[in-house]
């Protein structure tokens, strides 16, 4: 009699673990679906040599189950000049039919940025373009997600 509970309790401790593992799949399988954009692009803090900015993305899941990011690698344009890379390094779980907004600090150096600076000061506006790659971690590996978003 013994036996058997243990049977059953390896029975059930192996239904759960694979109920687990099937769920993270699925939650990381619906971001495929979802539609990233770029929301905002803020200064947050202006030094001598660089800028501090705030790169904003709105994740939309359109998907009847939660969607799981795990990061981002992103490149980021202003007037079509490369400004550098940034991340978002953050996991965010996404509810089915809901968006939310992630963040990244992006420091940008005056140097590398002169070019958009100058082409801001002449159109008197920026547009920003943001190029990456969304990261998600699944039992069987990583799988990734290439983007590209405009914000004029």
């Amino acid at each position: 009699m013994g036996k058997g509970i243990v049977a059953v309790v390896i029975v059930g401790i192996l239904l759960l673990g694979g109920f687990y593992i099937f769920s993270e799949y699925e939650k990381r399988e619906a971001l495929k679906n979802c539609e990233i954009s770029l929301a905002d692009v803020r200064i947050v803090s202006i030094g001598l040599t660089s800028a501090k900015l705030e790169v904003v993305l709105r994740i939309y899941n359109p998907n009847d189950v939660t969607a799981t990011l795990d990061h981002i690698d992103y490149e980021l344009y202003g007037n079509g000049e490369f400004l550098g890379n940034g991340e978002f390094i953050r996991r965010v779980d996404i509810p089915p039919h809901s968006s939310r907004l992630v963040s990244s600090y992006f420091t940008l150096d005056y140097t590398g940025a002169l070019k958009a600076i100058w082409s801001a000061l002449k159109k008197g506006d920026i547009m920003w373009k943001i190029k990456g790659v969304a990261h998600i971690d699944t039992p069987i590996g990583i799988l990734n997600i290439p983007f590209e978003k405009t914000l004029s």
